[in-house]
């Protein structure tokens, strides 16, 4: 749980099956809901024996303030076993705009073929950090990382998903 007062940059918990591909959601909760945040950036790391990293994709709430984001993975240096991914999510432009409250990106996984139900993969935000839109901005104290899991599951377990039109 985050402290009191912290700014938030948290991971959602989702589940997929082997062969699945999951989306993980990374959300932005400033604190207080004012603040005029212009950059985030944290390193999510994780043990990537059960899924593969694809890529990430901006969240529509950046559209509207010239938001960029800049994911880049690669291997952690003292277990071969874990990857680390750099995230930074920054608004550009004039006026700058602030990040809003809510969805910023959305990381997309491969679960591998072989990964075995029921098995979490613990998605752990690291150093996260922000900076307001003032020029030059300024850091904002204190940051909270909240950790995210991809569980594993049983293809049978698997729910079908009402559809607009029609369940699947």
């Amino acid at each position: 749980a985050a402290e009191n007062g912290a700014t938030e940059v948290s991971l959602g918990d989702v589940a997929g099956p082997p062969k699945g591909i999951v989306m993980v959601p990374l959300y932005l909760s400033p604190d207080p809901p004012s603040r005029e945040i212009g950059k985030i950036a944290a390193t999510i790391s994780f043990k990537n024996q059960d899924v593969t990293f694809a890529r990430a994709e901006k969240g529509f709430l950046l559209d509207g303030v010239v938001g960029k984001i800049a994911v880049a993975a690669k291997n952690d240096a003292q277990d071969p076993n874990k990857l680390v991914l750099s995230v930074e999510v920054v608004t550009e432009g004039e006026p700058r705009k602030a990040l809003r409250e809510g969805l910023v990106l959305t990381l997309i996984f491969h679960i591998a073929e072989g990964a075995a139900p029921d098995t979490n993969v613990a998605l752990a935000v690291e150093n996260a950090s922000a900076t307001d839109i003032a020029a030059p901005p300024k850091a904002i104290e204190p940051v909270a990382g909240k950790n995210g899991t991809i569980e594993i599951i049983s293809p049978d377990a698997v729910p079908y998903i009402a559809c607009f039109f029609f369940t699947h």
